[in-house]
């Protein structure tokens, strides 16, 4: 009898025990954040979309509100490499917080191409849903230019004109940097304790007008990002 009862004690310890590793695998899961690393922590993050093809980024934490990442990524032209500064500004809850972000990109010259460079600073407020998924919008400013235009060597570029390809007619100037104002709408979700997905929509702008494909935005004027991050 005694040897009964004392089984069904353990089996109900058993139990319970497996309940709580499993609320707190819940909570963990919960509490993962894809936008940087906690503090002292590293994470791996890997990006595709438009108009890049690739993104490997490296970040660090260095702390709970603060991180910065290094990166290389590739677009069908050519290849970059940059960094990734992420920072909290204010958080006035756990379902609500105001944060910067901002890469830095350095395109290498390669053959029938200049370098350039290219940066998107931009300010969002993101929320945190009853399923654990975030959601964020935004603006932000991107900012691209030759390095020849930046060092004040050249101001604009000579290249042929296809619309006029008559005699006298078939070269154009082409501004060597460009300036967009952008508003992006984004969604994350943990899959683990250790990974999440996101995706985010950035139409380029000026001012209040959608851009449009010229100089150096040759097709769709809009960063598209689809990407996971994994806490090391």
């Amino acid at each position: 009898m005694f040897g009964i009862i004392f089984k069904m004690i353990m089996i109900c310890l058993t139990g319970l025990t497996s309940l709580n590793e499993a609320n707190g695998q819940i909570h963990k899961i919960n509490n993962y954040d894809y936008l940087m690393p906690a503090k002292g922590k590293s994470m791996l993050e890997l990006y595709s979309g438009i108009p890049y093809v690739a993104i490997g980024q490296y970040s660090y934490g260095f702390s709970s509100r603060f991180s910065v990442g290094v990166f290389c990524g590739r677009t069908p032209a050519v290849v970059g490499i940059g960094i990734r500064i992420k920072s909290v500004i204010v958080q006035p809850s756990n379902s609500m917080r105001i944060y910067i972000k901002s890469p830095l990109v350095y395109y290498p010259k390669m053959k029938g191409l200049d370098s350039w460079v290219l940066a998107w600073p931009s300010l969002n407020v993101e929320w945190k849903l009853k399923n654990e998924a975030r959601v964020w919008t935004g603006v932000g400013v991107v900012g691209a230019a030759c390095t020849d235009y930046l060092f004040g060597s050249e101001m604009e570029k000579t290249v042929s004109d296809p619309e006029n390809p008559s005699a006298g007619t078939d070269m154009k100037k082409e501004p060597m940097s460009e300036l967009w104002n952008s508003i992006q709408f984004g969604y994350s979700k943990p899959i683990s304790n250790k990974c999440s997905y996101l995706i985010e929509v950035a139409p380029l702008m000026k001012g209040f007008k959608f851009a449009t494909p010229h100089g150096l935005v040759h097709d769709l004027p809009a960063i598209v990002t689809l990407g996971f991050s994994y806490s090391l």
